[in-house]
């Protein structure tokens, strides 16, 4: 990648798959010119992103990530190996636990309390940091409006964030509770998008011409085989929902760059551009449009089954993590 290249990095939500982030984020950053000026998130994608983002004072990026999933760990050490998955259905110590008001339950909107969440992030991001709107690399998370049923993607060069942003980013239902913010109430983002490509695209700098790459890291495959029975098709339905779209983000960006194209051309043909106070073209050119980035796609090759985004246990991490790793590897030997 060139020195004056434009790169961004896109996470998407899963809950712990997003060990498989840990593990690309380890072999990303082992290039230690590999520097995004965005990185954006979903739900666990949106706390990869912050840890990367806003690492507390004294740590590096990758640091903070590797603490988050040490503290995250459940190792379920009084369970027999095949039941140590299901450990964090009983709480996770630095991330959620069950709620304990056990009298309000006809209330309930929720499983679980995520304080241990707040705590366990403002050990490890820096906040004050975080809410520094002119802090880099930007910092773009998305959460869902529940009332008003409108995706909302927050990013750091507006206003700065702060730790509501990240857990509103997470707040998936029924397990997590909704999230506050200027008094609105959210949900996960990845209800609405898993993958918030197109948040990414607006933010790029159009002022640079160079070569640049985005970089998404998708938790659940597009292909998958045909199911075959009641079991497959719950579990295809649901890596479905969470799936990227980035085949489709791709074909529209295609048609914009035909636009960037005829822009250049109509600004390089001979003796000036016929059209240049035309009211439409000057409207079209204010939104410089330019042709989009490389797009590096780093996946997971295997569906999650059951209870595959809510295991914690060392062993499914360490897997991940690997995972992750050796498929980056093989995904930037591709793009070099």
């Amino acid at each position: 990648m060139t020195a004056n290249a434009r790169a961004a990095l896109v996470l998407q939500g899963g809950g712990a798959l997003g060990a498989y982030e840990l593990g690309a984020a380890r072999r990303l950053y082992q290039d230690e010119t590999f520097a995004p000026d965005i990185i954006a998130g979903v739900s666990i994608g949106a706390i990869t992103a912050v840890l990367l983002a806003r690492p507390a004072r004294g740590l590096k990026p990758i640091e903070a990530l590797e603490a988050f999933w040490q503290k995250v760990t459940v190792p379920g050490l009084f369970l027999p190996p095949t039941l140590r998955q299901y450990a964090s259905a009983l709480g996770n110590p630095a991330f959620f636990v069950p709620r304990c008001d056990y009298y309000e339950m006809a209330s309930w909107t929720s499983f679980y309390d995520t304080a241990p969440l707040r705590h366990t992030l403002s050990q490890l991001v820096d906040v004050q940091a975080l809410a520094n709107p002119t802090a880099m690399p930007g910092l773009l998370v998305s959460a869902t409006d529940v009332e008003a049923g409108e995706i909302k993607y927050f990013y750091s060069g507006d206003n700065g964030l702060s730790l509501d942003h990240i857990l509103a980013s997470g707040s998936l239902p029924p397990s997590f509770p909704m999230t506050t913010i200027d008094g609105k109430y959210y949900w996960d983002g990845g209800l609405f998008d898993n993958t918030p490509l197109g948040a990414v695209l607006d933010r790029l700098d159009t002022s640079v011409k160079a070569d640049r790459a985005i970089y998404v890291l998708n938790l659940f495959p597009n292909k998958a085989p045909l199911p075959t029975n009641m079991q497959e098709v719950t579990v295809r339905t649901q890596n479905l929902q969470f799936a990227n779209r980035t085949a489709e983000d791709v074909k529209m960006l295609d048609r914009v760059n035909e636009v960037a194209d005829l822009m250049q051309a109509l600004e390089n043909l001979q003796g000036g551009n016929p059209l240049k106070n035309n009211p439409a073209y000057k409207a079209v050119a204010a939104r410089h449009y330019i042709r989009v980035p490389r797009i590096i796609s780093i996946t997971r090759a295997e569906e999650v089954t059951g209870f595959g985004g809510s295991d914690f246990s060392p062993e499914t991490i360490a897997e991940r993590a690997n995972e992750g790793y050796k498929q980056t590897d093989i995904a930037l030997q591709l793009a070099a």
